[in-house]
């Protein structure tokens, strides 16, 4: 049977949908949720082929919810809910990818009628379509493994260059410019130590990373990172005038108070000129929370002495050693080219799925840190060329070919299209539309 997920913050709604026979129709009642940041998690931790959800909602309302669904599960049928009053709205909604929708209040033919269609169109899919949604799903959960685990240690531990460019390749974060700063912020009931329950506590998580994602990630101001744990959230800021934005980000969590039952407060840590000083920034960022005792506000970190201030930190690690010294030998040595050339090769042969500099180094039998000196000492690096191999065959893909922005950003191996979109402006100077455009 076909999972199916409820969505409507109206409980006897709800429930009278889930009480309906819709075994009938070939389909299982996997839960409930009142509000779409709730289904969100839900489809994130158990399997789900259709879901049925109204359009007005608090927290995250019916499109959104659609839209965020249609990026991360594109395998998963909606369909909507809505008024007469909604009835326009609705229309919209298949728009943007809904495959039908319901008015209130439900009649229980239609119902059937609308999910035996549904149930059809799930059938009649090819299964190499669902086995390519499969296999996309994995690659991009790989990558948000790899982004969360880089960022946390990032924010809370001093890393080598190899390090740095390992967790930036496989986590498709994007770290270049001169002035990095990190804010903290805290849910003030949980730091007043307010009992929470695990479950609570998932979706607080859960809610403030996808928020976040919107509000931060979306704008393009930097990354962030949810401690599951504390509730905490570590927001780096990596454009200029860091205090304006964090200033700006804090009054927006008025809208979700409802969804956290909590006011937040913040703390900002001083300005790092390089990603190295990164950790310290959050170091003083955490300071100046732990001394914040008024609620709902930003308190920035107190001055410290010049020799110590993250803007004079040096770059990840001090510049390697010459890669021929590293295998006791010269530079530019045969065994040292035939290497670089071995990985340089895998690379080309790989490029278009998630790749890492551990894999590459593993292939060609050194370790990663040595590989990453054998690059740099090249005059690049491993990510710089694994870079200019996908971009190069991105350009050929866009100027050569119709497939959609999407479809080519999976060909080159990227997960993440607004990632890549802020990679080929950065090396060409165009947006891919505009690289098309001007290409045609």
């Amino acid at each position: 049977m076909y999972k199916l997920l409820i969505v409507d913050d109206e409980k006897e709604i709800r429930e009278g949908l889930a009480s309906w026979s819709w075994e009938t129709v070939g389909i299982e009642v996997a839960g409930t949720c009142s509000h779409g940041l709730e289904a969100l998690q839900f489809v994130e931790e158990r399997p789900v082929d259709i879901v049925v959800t109204d359009i007005r909602m608090p927290f995250m309302d019916g499109i959104e919810l659609m839209t965020s669904m249609n990026a991360r599960y594109p395998f998963i049928r909606v369909v909507i809910l809505s008024g007469y009053s909604d009835f326009e709205y609705a229309q919209k909604a298949l728009q943007f990818g809904a495959i039908d929708y319901l008015l209130k209040p439900l009649q229980f033919q239609m119902l059937r009628d609308t999910f035996a269609r549904a149930v059809e169109r799930l059938r009649e899919e090819k299964q190499a379509e669902l086995r390519v949604s499969v296999l996309k799903r994995k690659a991009e959960l790989l990558t948000r493994v790899l982004r969360d685990d880089f960022l946390r240690r990032l924010f809370q531990e001093p890393l080598s260059e190899a390090d740095f460019e390992e967790g930036c390749a496989g986590g498709e974060v994007l770290l270049e410019g001169g002035s990095f700063t990190v804010a903290i912020f805290r849910p003030d009931r949980i730091a007043a130590g307010a009992p929470i329950g695990d479950k609570e506590r998932r979706l607080l998580a859960f809610s403030l990373d996808n928020i976040l994602e919107d509000l931060w990630e979306g704008k393009e101001l930097g990354y962030h990172w949810v401690n599951g744990q504390t509730g905490e959230a570590y927001v780096l800021c990596a454009k200029p005038e860091a205090e304006r934005h964090f200033a700006e980000l804090l009054p927006m969590w008025r809208k979700y108070r409802g969804l956290f039952k909590s006011a937040f407060s913040g703390g900002i840590g001083h300005a790092a000129a390089f990603p190295a000083g990164i950790h310290l920034s959050a170091r003083a960022a955490a300071a100046a929370l732990a001394a914040n005792a008024e609620e709902g506000t930003l308190a920035f970190a107190s001055p410290v002495h010049a020799a110590f201030r993250p803007e004079t930190a040096e770059p990840a690690t001090r510049e390697p050693s010459r890669a021929g010294a590293a295998e006791g030998g010269r530079p530019g040595e045969e065994p040292v080219s035939a290497l670089l050339t071995q990985a340089k090769q895998y690379i080309r042969d790989h490029y278009d799925r998630s790749l890492t500099l551990k894999e590459v180094a593993e292939q060609v039998h050194v370790s990663g840190s040595h590989l990453f000196a054998l690059f740099k000492n090249s005059g690049q690096t491993f990510l710089s060329f694994l870079t200019s191999i996908r971009l190069q065959r991105a350009m050929e893909l866009l100027s050569g070919t119709n497939l959609k922005i999407y479809e080519i950003v999976e060909q080159v191996g990227y997960s993440d299209p607004a990632y890549f979109t802020e990679v080929f402006k950065k090396h060409t100077g165009r947006t891919p539309h505009e690289y098309r455009s001007r290409s045609r």
